[in-house]
């Protein structure tokens, strides 16, 4: 017999979100080159609310709110974590993102092949703009990305036609094997560039970047990995539990600047399927038949948002460390990544969602998975 999905989850995010097309060059993902997103479903009872006291108790943590950062540093406190939301049969979805590779996706996804009809979302297509994604990603130069991140700004019709034939450029100069990627982004950005020039300048524009969002203040935001971290998130506990949302409760981190605009987005993505586009992922479903319901709560009033803070805490700076540190990585913190990733079950939804280029998976001991 399936389980009972939980009725609750908590979310929350690590690593500076916020807009990546206004990173400055200088300082271009230098210290928080990683994003996470974390969600866990379990009814908090005062069980477990007295559990969770007295491991903080017993490592020594004595802070009123669990913060990542005091966690992380106590390997052992987060091993008896996971141990009690195994214990409550918690389910544990995380979304890790490369915040370089989120904007060459963008990149591939408006510019390179952007979508023109349901060819685009079939698994070949998914595919194959994963193929580019990689390639460009690990191959080509930083600049690139940074152009990108200018044109999304300025939103010059000049500005944004250089940035394809710099595409061209680099992918033509690029020797680097396998080469028929690099003669597909050539191919691909030539038919797109075309395109363009066809267009009216502001629907060439509109075509070429993300579609923004605004905040608060009315300002435009273009590139937002916690946007679609959180849409995927929903997606997948969607598949979890079997489409029965109707009864479930997201508890998310408070978002001042961004609440609004998630809200927007999960009513976006519970009409997808109305709208006849569908998305044929192993790990998510995106076609909502009911929709859960979604509130915020500050962290120093919920022990769920500060648990789902230490997961999220976690994987970002473990990544970041073991990628871009220079220095063995402890034990303990490895054995704690390793049983993250081995815990998920892709059928449910459950586990680590790596939006990262497969050499990055690899460096960190994984064999990379389609989720076409």
């Amino acid at each position: 017999m399936l389980e009972q999905a939980p009725a609750e989850y908590y979310i929350d995010e690590s690593g500076n979100t916020g807009d990546l097309s206004t990173v400055k060059i200088d300082s271009y993902f230098v210290e928080q080159r990683m994003f996470a997103l974390a969600a866990f479903g379990c009814t908090l009872d005062q069980d477990f609310t007295d559990k969770l006291g007295a491991l903080k108790k017993a490592h020594r943590i004595q802070s009123s709110e669990l913060k990542s950062k005091q966690a992380y540093d106590k390997p052992r406190f987060i091993f008896d974590l996971l141990d009690l939301l195994e214990t409550r049969r918690a389910p544990i979805f995380i979304e890790l993102v490369d915040k370089h590779f989120f904007v060459v996706v963008n990149i591939i996804e408006r510019m390179v092949v952007p979508y023109v009809g349901e060819c685009d979302t079939q698994p070949g297509a998914l595919w194959m703009k994963g193929v580019m994604a990689n390639y460009m990603a690990l191959y080509a130069p930083p600049e690139l990305a940074h152009a990108f991140a200018a044109c999304c700004q300025s939103r010059d019709h000049a500005e944004i036609r250089e940035l394809y034939k710099q595409i061209i450029r680099w992918a033509q100069g690029s020797g680097v094997p396998p080469t028929d990627v690099a003669a597909g982004i050539i191919r691909f950005a030539r038919d797109s560039l075309k395109d363009f020039r066809k267009l009216p300048k502001a629907k060439a524009v509109e075509r070429a970047l993300p579609i923004p969002d605004k905040n608060p203040a009315g300002k435009l935001l273009w590139v937002l990995p916690n946007l679609t971290s959180f849409t995927n998130i929903y997606a997948r506990i969607n598949r979890f539990a079997r489409k029965q949302v109707s009864g479930v409760t997201l508890f998310h981190d408070e978002q001042l600047q961004f609440g609004d605009i998630l809200l927007h987005n999960k009513k976006l993505a519970e009409d997808l399927a109305q709208l006849g586009v569908k998305l044929p992922l192993q790990t998510a479903d995106f076609e909502f038949s009911q929709a859960a319901d979604l509130q915020f709560q500050r962290s120093h009033d919920s022990i769920g948002i500060q648990v789902a803070d230490v997961l999220a805490g976690f994987i970002a700076r473990y990544v970041q460390d073991a990628v871009w540190g220079g220095a063995p990585m402890h034990p303990d913190k490895v054995a704690i990544f390793r049983r993250l990733v081995a815990t998920g079950d892709r059928s449910l939804g459950s586990g680590v969602n790596f939006v990262t280029p497969d050499n990055m998976i690899r460096f960190l001991g994984i064999e990379p998975r389609s989720n076409f």
